[in-house]
């Protein structure tokens, strides 16, 4: 007996509980929309077309057929982590042609080290690169044998080399500054 009071109670609980979530606001849909779709400020309908979400434009509504008017447009994203890696591409762009030629003015590069494995030089590249760094691996034949050397940035002043090596110190890394002007 006692059981079937309980379960009475029980399910007159849960009965209770499910009429006060139905009734109740959900705080998850859009009070601006009524349930078919219908924008309670304006009394025109609303699209059900899937978004478009494409990097770098505003949210549009898709529609069946495209047309020029709701194109994205967006250009195709240019993805260049790895050409950054393997170092066909720079992340910051070179400055153009100064008139002030480049043998005159010093020149200092900062060495993250050098590595015998091609695969290390390669990590440590990548680490550089999560860390925000821009380096080139350079390979040299040093006594028959190939060095991988990992070299950041052409800097015009030792002040600068120095920042950037305080800054790797921090990363436990330890760097070395050549002086590249010949």
């Amino acid at each position: 007996m006692k059981f079937f009071i309980g379960l009475l109670i029980g399910i007159g609980i849960a009965g209770a509980v499910a009429f006060y979530l139905n009734k109740a606001q959900n705080p998850f849909v859009d009070k601006g929309f009524n349930n078919n779709g219908v924008n309670l400020t304006t009394s025109t309908p609303v699209s059900s077309a899937p978004l478009i979400l494409a990097p770098g434009t505003k949210m549009q509504q898709a529609s069946s057929a495209p047309t020029a008017q709701n194109k994205p447009e967006a250009s195709t994203p240019s993805y260049d982590f790895y050409d950054v890696l393997q170092g066909k591409k720079d992340i910051n762009p070179k400055p153009t042609a100064s008139s002030v030629s480049e043998a005159a003015t010093p020149s200092f590069i900062v060495q993250a080290g050098a590595f015998s494995e091609p695969d290390l030089a390669n990590n440590m590249k990548a680490k550089l690169a999560l860390l925000g760094f821009s380096s080139k691996i350079k390979s040299q034949q040093i006594n028959g044998k190939i060095i991988n050397r990992v070299i950041i940035g052409q800097f015009t002043t030792e002040a600068e080399a120095n920042d950037l090596i305080a800054q790797l110190k921090q990363q436990d890394i330890n760097a070395t500054l050549i002086n590249n002007s010949n």
